[in-house]
């Protein structure tokens, strides 16, 4: 049975001794969403949030309510905005009136090679690589027990600056989990990369990288996106880019789960309809649009 707990209720608790550790056979691990205090001789596992708790074995996690708010995982995709430049490290923004994530020098690709020292010169030219306002996808490498603060990495060559497309953002508790979450759509002419913090950006398809190309993948794609970057989006471009957006956004305005087949799904029967970019957001529309997918 689902169980509801609200900030400050007590979710488990064990007996302590001397020692300070737990003897109890109802000791507990603590996970996301939850705290611990002790009184006296008995350790309380106390809820942060409110939300259903999950148990698995001994470990008790909280998931959230609150769909506005991202709790990150290892290997998470995530879009992101760059907000300050600090020594050795960038703030990234990922949902607002949440705590920024860290990018570490360290984690990012630089010309001459991923895998080189970091020196003075590299610090003093950060800006150079990304500055605040860029936007960035990058993957989740840590996440610090202690209060959930996230360290993010780009060594991916996929992993990079944004530029030349369109952000959309929707709550994160509408973007399911999903082995992948960089792919290809509208008859392999579209790009989308699926944060789940609730970022998701789409551009036009970048250019492949194959046969004796792949033998430097981080520069080779570090060019195709500096091309991507320079050359101007054609008007059917744009279209197919808008037309894309405002149906994720017609998923959001009716609280439907945002995945790509029912994204796409209404980028096709907007097609059908003979519906402009512009009038996909129209109430009636939304309405007749999403209905396979309320469903």
């Amino acid at each position: 049975m689902m169980q509801l707990v609200i900030p400050g209720q007590v979710i488990a608790s064990s007996s302590i001794e001397g020692g300070g550790e737990s003897k109890d056979e109802n000791s507990f691990l603590r996970g996301h969403g939850t705290y611990v205090e002790r009184v006296e001789s008995e350790e309380r596992l106390i809820a942060s949030v409110c939300g259903t708790v999950q148990r698995m074995n001994k470990l008790i996690t909280v998931i959230p309510f609150c769909e506005s708010r991202y709790a990150g995982n290892v290997g998470d995709l995530v879009v992101g905005r760059v907000t300050s430049v600090a020594t050795s490290q960038w703030t990234i923004s990922l949902v607002s009136q949440q705590r920024d994530a860290r990018l570490p020098l360290s984690g990012v690709h630089l010309p001459g090679g991923a895998q080189r020292v970091r020196t003075a010169q590299d610090q003093r030219d950060m800006r150079l690589f990304l500055q605040e306002g860029d936007l960035i996808c990058a993957e989740v490498h840590k996440v610090q027990p202690s209060d959930g603060s996230l360290s993010l990495h780009t060594r991916s060559f996929r992993y990079s600056k944004l530029e030349n497309g369109s952000l959309v953002q929707v709550p994160p508790s509408l973007i399911p989990r999903r082995k992948n979450h960089y792919m290809s759509m509208i008859n392999n002419t579209l790009d989308v990369l699926w944060g789940t913090n609730g970022n998701i950006w789409i551009q036009r398809k970048l250019k492949e990288l194959g046969g004796e190309e792949a033998n430097n993948l981080a520069d080779l794609q570090e060019q195709l996106r500096q091309e991507h970057a320079s050359t101007p989006v054609l008007p059917d471009e744009r279209q197919s880019i808008a037309r894309l957006r405002n149906a994720i956004e017609s998923l959001r305005l009716v609280h439907s789960m945002v995945t790509p087949e029912f994204a796409e799904e209404i980028y096709n029967r907007s097609v059908t309809f003979g519906l402009s970019p512009s009038q996909i957001l129209l109430p009636q529309n939304v309405v007749s649009l999403t209905e396979i997918c309320r469903q």
